[in-house]
């Protein structure tokens, strides 16, 4: 008979194990993201290498700079010495903890239905099942398929080994059983302080199997509270020191209270309803008059009819399922405890990963009431199997879909963003309870863009955050750094545009608009003016404080405040010589772009710094003609011919005879005229001759 159930027992998990890889396959072809894989693994040097020095900060210092997890950052930096920065290593070693937890959550039922006395279809049904959609559940991808949560497998692997221990020892009674539930605890810390709940886990167990509430349970667990009280302290400390915790006064006393209902009550949901999942679940948006939804009002009286209803029914019923409802209600509650807001971390009201170990509870509890009504009701034994398979199969399907979120950053972030979007009419009902906007998914997603070399993109996340006001710090230096990267991006296309016409990237090529007759008032196409100087390939590694600068300059020249202009030009130039470069390269952009007046202004501050620059004077000429102020124009043109520049006195001295034209000096532009063709700009003979023709005719 044992051969039999093992038989059984062994086909079960393994059957578990293989769907469970199946559904979280498609993680194995995933990227890094920008969401703490970089703090993770990307840029933290601490993983690059197996040394002593290395492994004594990762031990005694907060190298993520959110919290103290050790072992999780010693298993990163293992996989970093097989494989480097190969991701699909990183997700496989996830998904291979994730199956060795499906096996242990399987263990652990099949263990408690031992002791609970079931027959063999009650604890492998409860153990199957339980094991499967602990496996499968879509609110499990997040802490499988996101590299940063190593720490959630890992440290829910060592708490389940912990159980299984703790079992161990309240049936044999041995202090070594009891030794290794704690050093399993402790190293369930060290992977993720929110292992801190273990005790209470322990009290659950307690609970269940009627252990009296004596003098040894007590000192039993003394040691375990006090570390717990240590771990959560440093914990606590940690996250508010780097501002993850927020003050008291942010939120009201009903607003905390609304917020975890609310939290508690969709985490519930989500175990029989996992759809609308995202990365990011914000806090709810309020109406023009303040007030939120419903739901958030009705959201108190659902946690506590949640948690009191299953117990007040199970303990008029029957005492053991009363003992069953504790069990599984207390476990999800003291996991969930801490995440639910009252103490408010971070800025998303709920996360997926915090279902990880909880759900261990819940599960249990709707597996062992399922095994129930079956056992009650034989007849309809087989008809709920196939149900609950076919259940079972959605549930993996929904897993495996929600792996593909977590191909790359933009895929991530944009789901978030499509689940909870900027709307205009955000003083309007929408479709979701919680109608908020996914703030942080904006920010990382525009932080991709921007890190990616597309500025357009990032400034339409920054100029989001921007409009609702973020408190973000760090939106004006990335606006600032989209900018200045938008400005560069277009001046070396430009370069690029010049440098396939002829293989010159400093010389002007004449086709197009320019050759034969110029009508009206032409002179050189932006296309076919000199560049101004080689442009840079790529934006530089400029500090945040110098683009504040720089930017702050630009704006101010184009406004036309020049004297300020030049007082934060004077800034900028501090930290960062190259300022000049940019600052034409800026001036440059508005001419290409039909910005006349700012191209004017800025122009006007560069001649005040270095007045011997032939491509100002030209610059400034071509935006003053298209602004239709010829003699300016005509002034400037004429300082920049006479300077030693050939690709600037071909183009000036042909932009004179057409200007000098256009307010009747036909002497001069005759003049100029011949003189851009003796310089070898491809002027048509027919304008010459056309100049001529009106110089003669004045002359008699």
């Amino acid at each position: 008979m044992k051969e039999i159930l093992l038989h059984k027992k062994t086909l079960i998990i393994a059957a578990i194990c293989v769907v469970t890889f199946i559904c979280f396959r498609y993680t194995l072809h995933n990227q890094f993201t920008n969401w703490d894989d970089d703090y993770y693994v990307t840029h933290d040097q601490w993983i690059k290498a197996l040394t002593l020095e290395n492994l004594k900060v990762i031990f005694t210092e907060d190298i993520t700079r959110n919290n103290y997890h050790p072992f999780c950052m010693l298993s990163l930096a293992i996989n970093y010495a097989f494989a480097q920065l190969n991701p699909m290593t990183y997700y496989l070693t996830n998904i291979l903890i994730h199956v060795a937890n499906v096996l242990l959550v399987f263990l652990l039922f099949f263990q408690i239905c031992k002791r609970l006395k079931m027959d063999e279809f009650g604890t492998l049904f409860v153990a199957g099942f339980g094991a499967l959609w602990f496996g499968v559940h879509p609110m499990h991808v997040e802490s499988v398929a996101w590299i940063a949560e190593r720490k959630d497998v890992l440290y829910a692997f060592f708490y389940l080994c912990g159980l299984l221990a703790y079992l161990k020892y309240i049936s044999d009674q041995n202090k070594k059983w009891y030794w290794a539930t704690y050093a399993l605890f402790i190293a369930s810390c060290l992977s993720k302080p929110m292992a801190v709940m273990f005790p209470v886990a322990l009290l659950c167990v307690d609970f269940l199997f009627s252990r009296p509430l004596d003098k040894k349970l007590i000192i039993e667990k003394v040691i375990f509270f006090a570390s717990s009280l240590i771990c959560g302290g440093m914990a606590f400390y940690t996250q508010n020191k780097t501002g993850a915790i927020a003050k008291f006064e942010v939120l009201t006393l009903s607003e905390r209270v609304m917020y975890a209902s609310y939290g508690f009550v969709m985490y519930v949901s989500k175990l029989f309803n996992p759809t609308y999942l995202s990365t990011f679940y914000p806090y709810p948006f309020r109406y023009v008059d303040g007030s939120l939804n419903s739901f958030f009002y009705a959201a108190p009286f659902l946690a506590i009819a949640i948690i009191t209803v299953p117990l007040i029914l199970t303990y008029k019923y029957q005492r053991a399922y009363f003992r069953i409802a504790v069990f599984g209600m207390g476990f999800f509650v003291a996991n969930v405890i801490f995440i639910l807001q009252f103490i408010s971390v971070g800025a998303a009201i709920m996360a997926d990963r915090y279902s990880y170990v909880s759900y261990i509870g819940l599960i249990f509890l709707v597996a062992y009431f399922l095994q129930e009504f079956i056992r009650k009701n034989p007849f309809v034994k087989m008809s709920v199997i196939i149900i609950l398979l076919l259940l079972s199969s959605i549930l993996a399907y929904l897993c495996y879909e929600r792996t593909f979120a977590w191909h790359d950053s933009e895929t991530l972030l944009s789901d978030a963003i499509e689940k909870y979007p900027f709307k205009k009419d955000m003083d309007k009902p929408h479709d979701h309870v919680n109608s908020g906007i996914a703030l942080l998914s904006y920010k990382w997603l525009g932080n991709y863009y921007l890190d990616k070399g597309d500025p357009d993109k990032a400034l339409e996340c920054y100029n989001i955050l921007a409009l609702l006001h973020s408190s973000d710090k760090h939106v004006d230096e990335n606006i600032a750094r989209a900018n200045a990267l938008k400005i560069y991006n277009v001046s070396s296309q430009q370069q690029t545009n010049n440098a396939s016409a002829d293989g010159n990237p400093n010389s002007a090529p004449n086709t197009g608009a320019n050759q034969g007759q110029i009508p009206g008032n032409t002179v050189l196409a932006p296309g076919n003016m000199p560049a101004m100087m080689p442009f840079n390939r790529a934006l530089p590694a400029n500090s945040a404080e110098y683009i504040i600068h720089i930017n702050k300059s630009i704006a101010l020249c184009k406004k036309g405040d020049t004297l300020m202009a030049f007082r934060e030009y004077i800034n900028s130039f501090r930290l960062n010589p190259n300022t000049e470069r940019v600052m034409a390269d800026s001036a440059f952009h508005y001419v290409q772009t039909g910005q006349y007046g700012p191209a004017i202004n800025m122009y006007g501050m560069l001649l005040k710094l270095s007045t011997a620059n032939p491509f100002y004077y030209f610059y400034r000429g071509v935006a003053e003609f298209s602004k239709n102020k010829m003699h300016p124009a005509i002034d400037d043109w004429q300082v920049a011919v006479k300077m030693k520049s050939l690709d600037v006195q071909k183009s000036a001295s042909f932009n004179l005879a057409v200007a000098l034209d256009s307010v009747g000096n036909d002497s001069l532009a005759y003049y100029y005229a011949m003189m851009s063709k003796g310089l070898g700009w491809k002027i048509d003979d027919v304008m010459i001759e056309k100049y001529k023709r009106k110089r003669d005719a004045k002359r008699k």
